[in-house]
């Protein structure tokens, strides 16, 4: 490419911004004119939606003053004085009237009521009554006076028990709302004088329009007009009418308050642009002669100034990319910018030999700071490769507890709605049987112990499915545990004697007891339940015989210690450690990346649940602890189990033993008691245990209903039993509820959730707590108990007998 193309491009490089610039410049000033114009009609709408808000709150507050006088709410002729005179002072309103929202009928009305109004179901006023609140109606037409309203109500409530709430309709007369919005326009600019405002219902109906508003009141909004009343926001939007007009249409939608009414501020966009067009045509055609001037201009001096001494300087750096570095760029201009420009180009030709030696040290010098970084570098990436696996090690356990807590609040939901099921069927099978015992003369004998018997096995079952659901509770940690101080010693050499048999002569039990143990805080039966796992799991892993040892250790993990950063499911402070190793064939990595997960087992069918080591896990964290599987494929499995160290004074009473009779009696006589379960089937067999022990039962499917009856029930009721678990208020909502209302009654929980704090039955003033699926005895016994904390007028239960 020649020099002078380059000085052409040059040229125009240099006038292509400013004209760019120009002309961006008149095109925002063009945009920012219509924005302008959009901004106008839409401050317009929203000032006229402003205004009709607070038309639309006066009345409300008219609906709140209206209310306080007390000819208002006793109705009859002075309720129709006083709307009369409300009605007379505001001359906004065509009339004042009052319904009852109950069964739709007029109570009174202000003069200037339509005829034929009292008595007459309308559409309009039905679709007001249901309001809670305030609600704007659609445009009402009325053909005896050849005008229109639109009605608006407000709703009154009651104010004593027995005063109904009243709904008030106010009627906007529309011919005063088209003068006040004409008088009211607070923008009167040039531009806006063409705007037409339209004001329209839900409907689409043509409350009010300014100007010409006797064309379009009663009217439709036009159909191109329409979907602006549907949007969900305010704003600005350009049209086209059936005329090809554009118009800038500014709207606020019916869902923004006032709900129920539509603003439109619409502008035709030609009528007003014309004079902008003009400007901006002129505009452009000043910068583009300014243009083709300036262009010829730079042209005729770019050649004298500017090509010329670049083409000398050129010449000589043509020779010295060649080698000739004695050749020097020589200028007749001797007092331009180029001949200092070559200047500095000779000196910088005699500099390149001295510089190019520099080059070369410096290259050097950088080559060893490379390999000095190089290994820092490398020393820095083996520091972060451990980083990361420390960090793979600590995502994989935190993976696992997620995993497991997800599982176990699956696992405890549905341990929740099988307890319901569970508790259903116990209940009818034990009213079976009681029907069945109490047959007489008309069965025979063998008819009668054949039917005990297969409900015998039935309710062996339901009691099977209630220690499946127990099992599971425990895992998700829901379980109640009655935790206290427990010497692990003297409970596993118990343990290990009455195990001997079921392990069998082939296991050889290796018990390595420490002498120091520290008690341990924890519930005894559960932990007895969980080594006795742990040790039937080490059983059936060595089919031939083996070894299973039992180790017990003393551990204290210190804040900050190595200890407690390997094991993150530990808190510093103090446990007892049960080692249960076996010398069996041992598990791969994925078995025991899975030994936690509930019902997942590698025994046949019928050789075991799944819940085993479930089990085990959600006892130890529930105890706050943890337990740890080693394990190595056909060497055998270490289980080491951490339960927390008892501190001096803490423990927990032991349960008394629950005491069963052979067949509950009718104890509780024509008492009055109430039964609240959501759950229809264990509502109905709870009924009916209790009135088979001889009580009488009201019954309510939820909270809501339950307060209800128990306001109409008299004599109240003397024992009061609630689910826990249900759809909006639960058991202990409802308790609370029921003591807020005064009710003195003892109340139980009767729950299959076991998620329950002893803050929480305090918080309820429970006086007892029944677990699904119970048994007649146990309704028997905690009837009888709360019988008991009546009689005594008892607030809540006592220790221990929360656990029926």
């Amino acid at each position: 490419m020649k020099l002078s193309t380059r000085l052409v491009l040059l040229i125009l490089g240099c006038l292509l911004p400013i004209l760019t610039a120009q002309i961006y410049s008149q095109i925002n000033l063009y945009r920012e004119r219509h924005e302008q114009l959009g901004s106008l009609v839409l401050r317009q709408a929203e000032l006229a939606n402003a205004d009709l808000a607070s038309i639309i709150d006066g009345v409300h507050q008219l609906g709140t003053l209206a209310g306080q006088f007390p000819s208002v709410r006793a109705s009859g002729e002075h309720c129709t004085e006083r709307l009369t005179g409300l009605r007379q002072s505001l001359v906004q309103y065509r009339f004042l009237a009052l319904f009852s929202p109950i069964d739709g009928s007029l109570v009174c009305a202000s003069d200037g009521t339509p005829a034929g109004f009292s008595g007459t179901r309308l559409s309009w006023v039905a679709d007001l009554l249901n309001t809670s609140d305030l609600a704007v109606g659609q445009l009402v037409s009325d053909s005896t006076q050849k005008s229109r309203f639109l009605p608006i109500a407000v709703h009154i409530p009651g104010v004593g028990a027995g005063d109904q709430p009243r709904v008030l309709v106010a009627a906007l007369n529309t011919d005063w709302l088209e003068k006040h919005l004409e008088t009211a326009k607070v923008d009167r600019a040039p531009a806006m004088s063409h705007a037409a405002l339209i004001i329209a219902d839900r409907d689409g109906n043509i409350v009010g329009r300014v100007p010409d508003p006797a064309d379009w009141a009663g009217r439709t909004v036009p159909e191109w007009l329409r979907p602006l009343i549907n949007r969900e926001n305010q704003g600005v939007e350009s049209v086209v009418d059936p005329d090809g007009h554009t118009i800038i249409a500014a709207h606020v939608p019916n869902a923004v308050p006032p709900t129920g009414l539509t603003v439109i501020n619409a502008l035709v966009l030609p009528d007003l642009t014309a004079d902008i067009d003009q400007a901006t045509y002129q505009d452009l055609l000043v910068i583009g002669g300014a243009a083709v001037i300036a262009l010829i201009l730079a042209w005729v001096a770019g050649r004298r100034f500017i090509y010329q001494p670049t083409e000398a300087l050129l010449q000589a750096a043509r020779k010295w990319r060649e080698g000739d570095l004695s050749a020097r760029a020589s200028l007749t201009d001797a007092g331009s910018e180029f001949a200092a420009l070559a200047q500095s180009f000779n000196a910088m030709a005699a500099g390149l030999q001295a510089r190019e030696m520099e080059r070369r040290m410096q290259s050097s010098f950088l080559e060893s700071q490379v390999a000095e970084r190089t290994r820092e570098l490398s020393e820095s990436n083996n520091r972060l490769q451990v980083e990361i696996a420390g960090r793979e090690k600590t995502e994989a356990a935190l993976h696992q507890a997620q995993k497991l807590q997800a599982v176990g609040q699956l696992a405890g939901g549905i341990a929740h709605d099988f307890n319901n099921m569970l508790a259903t069927v116990l209940g009818n099978l034990e009213l079976m049987e009681r029907r069945v015992s109490q047959a007489g003369d008309d069965w025979a004998t063998a008819d009668t112990d054949r039917l005990l018997r297969l409900i015998e096995r039935a309710t062996g079952a339901v009691t099977r499915g209630g220690q499946l659901t127990s099992r599971l509770l425990a895992f998700s940690r829901r379980q109640r545990l009655a935790a206290r101080p427990t010497d692990i010693n003297a409970l596993l050499q118990e343990l290990i004697t009455l195990a001997t048999s079921t392990l069998g002569r082939r296991v050889q039990v290796m018990p390595e007891l420490a002498d120091d143990l520290w008690p341990a805080m924890v519930d005894p039966s559960q932990v007895e339940a969980a080594i006795l796992n742990l040790c039937l799991n080490a059983r059936d892993a060595m089919p031939e015989g083996g070894r299973l040892s039992i180790h017990t250790m003393n551990l204290m993990i210190e804040p900050g210690s190595s200890r407690h950063a390997s094991d993150n499911e530990l808190s510093p402070g103090g446990y007892v450690q049960v080692c249960i190793s076996d010398t069996g064939f041992g598990m791969s990595a994925d078995v025991k990346a899975r030994a936690f997960d509930p019902f997942f087992t590698t025994k046949g069918p019928s050789a075991g649940s799944g819940l085993g080591l479930s089990q085990v896990y959600g006892m130890a964290r529930q105890s706050g602890g943890s337990v740890v599987i080693e394990s190595t494929p056909n060497e055998g499995t270490r289980v080491t189990l951490s339960l927390p160290r008892a501190m001096t004074g803490e423990g927990a009473d032991t349960p008394p033993a629950e005491e069963r009779s052979e067949l509950p009696v009718r104890t509780m006589q024509n008492e009055l008691i109430l039964v609240v379960d959501d759950d229809h089937a264990v509502r109905q067999v709870t009924v009916e245990m209790a009135r088979d022990l001889g009580c009488e039962v009201a019954q309510a499917s939820g909270g809501e209903q339950a307060l209800a009856l128990v306001d109409k029930l008299s004599p109240p009721p003397k024992l009061i039993l609630l689910d826990y678990a249900m759809p909006g208020m639960n058991g202990l909502q409802l308790a609370r509820a029921l003591r807020e209302r005064g009710v003195k009654a003892p109340i139980a929980l009767v729950t299959g959730y076991a998620e329950l704090s002893e803050a929480d039955i305090a918080a309820g003033q429970l006086a007892g707590l029944l677990r699904k699926p119970f048994t007649i005895r146990e309704l028997q016994g905690l009837l009888t108990q709360l019988r008991t904390v009546a009689d005594t007028a008892a607030s809540c239960l006592e220790p221990g007998l929360a656990d029926r």
